[in-house]
């Protein structure tokens, strides 16, 4: 046992010491030329400029931004937090930040270029966290979020609707005379934790309490884990946290095992049974689940459709989604309620949900769903003011000779690059008057300048036209352009934001509808944690239940 113990301690101080090494190569030949956003003239500017990034919020991304890139317009701002906040790969590592005049280019390079799969692990330090986990399956799970979740939402919206109307009334209660007080964000939480796992497990996991119990455990423990050791904690230091933080995810990884790996193992026997017998008819279940059960089963890959690793991919799935969902919900309506315009913005949500869903049975049309556009934009509004994550398309330069900008500058290989979420959302070019909430903002103007060829070439075109076509193929929730990067940009942009904006946008129309809230004097102050803009725990609201007629 000692013998262990001691070349355990041998193999993380080796570790350390190489990440420690290699840190210090990549600061060393990364472009001296290039502007540092945070950073002064002072003795060991760029340790201290790393450490004031654990109380700076979003402020030296915000005046990077301005300073170096809306006004000099230079090809990039260099980001001096790797010291210690927000270190995703190997610590003491600057990050570049590009502008969005470079943005379409950037991501059309190859992925031998410049690579998305090492900052997506890194940045949450996956490899110590979840070493079980094979990132090279994801691909395949993405195109089943993209193609089969999406084309079937219509199918699911019925059984949806019920579940999420089922809790968020036995959440927000039923109450017509007596306001209630609820911390927002844990009331938001249980009722997307729940809505959601319809969608994405079916039953009986859905209506499982002990599974949802242990998911739930599950996700926080690596939400919480994965901003710690990969966005907060040098390089030099995430082999001994990650490691020890691992042992809690392992434990409720396993206990969530329990009841998900059996129901996998069942529905893979009956799909490869329907599939060798002709005769054998059973209806499968429409959920991520099966989707995911038939995809890897169709791949015919040892590794992949093993049901230990389907459970693990569908878990990190969920994570994603419930958090940013939370997040997003949960930031629309403190917003919605914190504007001086509140008993305005309401009323006009609330007609246009009645002319949406004129009958009880409406809400389960997903069809419907296409009308809610002032509730789309509330809501898209509300993820460009507060985006979840500070920067997005973070890559890794993998090609052997770096990356060529195209202005000159040179990045080597192992350079991070990403861009400022909370710059392009807050800057003039793109929106006017870019710190006010202006929930109908997409729908009341022209809204960002997007031009045509800026459409994201991904955006769902199976909808048939409507009168609100041009404002879903511009401006909708789910589309994402260079001036608008909630879900990212480009071929790797959030596969499951069809998903996410359909179930913000019933959540928030059936709230909106059978809910009364007092406004709030003030505006809560979101919480950056690692890269995350997060809403405080601490933020309360009063409700009660609303007579519709």
């Amino acid at each position: 046992m000692a013998i262990l113990a001691n070349l355990l301690i041998i193999g993380l101080t080796l570790s350390a010491l190489r990440n420690l090494l290699q840190s210090w190569r990549d600061v060393r030949k990364f472009p001296k030329s290039l502007p540092w956003a945070g950073r002064r003239k002072e003795l060991f500017s760029r340790a201290r400029a790393c450490i004031r990034e654990y109380f700076a919020g979003t402020e030296s991304l915000k005046a990077g931004y301005d300073q170096v890139i809306s006004k000099a317009h230079p090809s990039l701002m260099a980001l001096d937090s790797q010291f210690f906040y927000a270190v995703q790969q190997k610590g003491f590592r600057p990050q570049a930040m590009i502008p969005p005049e470079h943005l379409g280019w950037f991501v059309e390079q190859p992925e031998s270029i410049v690579a998305a799969r090492g900052a997506q692990v890194g940045r949450f330090a996956l490899p110590y966290l979840v070493p079980t986990l094979n990132f090279h399956h994801d691909m395949y799970m993405a195109e089943t979020l993209r193609k089969e979740l999406t084309r079937n939402l219509p199918k699911v919206q019925p059984d949806v609707f019920h579940d999420m109307r089922e809790s968020v009334e036995a959440t927000l209660g039923t109450d017509y005379d007596s306001w209630k007080e609820m911390p927002l964000f844990d009331t938001m939480s249980v009722v997307v934790f729940k809505s959601i796992s319809r969608v994405l497990l079916g039953q009986p996991l859905c209506h499982n309490n002990q599974f949802l119990e242990s998911l739930g455990a599950y996700a926080k423990s690596l939400g919480f884990a994965a901003v710690i050791v990969g966005q907060l904690t040098p390089q030099v230091l995430k082999p001994v946290l990650g490691y020890a933080l691992a042992i809690p995810i392992f434990v409720t990884q396993r206990m969530a095992f329990r009841y998900l790996v059996p129901e996998i193992k069942h529905r893979m026997a009956t799909y490869k049974r329907k599939k060798a017998e002709p005769g054998f008819s059973e209806e499968e279940p429409k959920d991520m689940l099966m989707w995911s059960v038939m995809a890897a089963v169709n791949r015919q890959d040892p590794k992949a459709d093993r049901p230990e690793a389907i459970a693990e991919r569908i878990l990190f799935f969920m994570l994603g989604a419930i958090h940013t969902s939370i997040i997003t919900i949960s930031n629309t309506l403190l917003d919605i309620l914190s504007s001086p315009e509140y008993n305005e913005h309401c009323s006009r949500l609330r007609e246009e949900v009645a002319t949406a869903f004129p009958g009880p049975q409406d809400w389960e049309d997903h069809s419907c769903m296409g009308k809610l556009v002032r509730t789309d934009s509330a809501i898209r509004e509300s993820s460009r003011m507060n985006p979840v994550l500070t920067r997005t398309v973070l890559r890794e330069v993998v090609g052997p000779n770096g990356l060529h900008l195209p202005d000159g500058p040179h990045l080597p290989k192992g350079t991070w690059v990403g861009v400022s979420v909370v710059g392009v959302h807050h800057d003039e070019r793109f929106y006017t008057n870019p710190e006010h909430y202006e929930p109908f903002r997409f729908v009341d103007t022209e809204g960002p300048k997007i031009p045509q060829e800026a459409e994201d070439k991904t955006v769902d075109r199976q909808e048939s036209p409507t009168a609100t076509s041009k404002y879903r193929k511009f401006q909708g929730l789910s589309t994402v352009s260079d001036s608008f990067l909630g879900f990212g940009y480009g071929r790797h942009s959030c596969p499951g934001r069809w998903l996410a904006a359909s179930q913000l946008k019933l959540l928030l129309a059936f709230v909106v509808m059978h809910y009364d809230f007092k406004p709030l004097e003030s505006r809560p102050k979101n919480i950056v944690f690692g890269d995350s803009i997060v809403p405080p725990q601490s933020a309360s609201v009063e409700l009660k239940r609303r007579r519709v007629t």
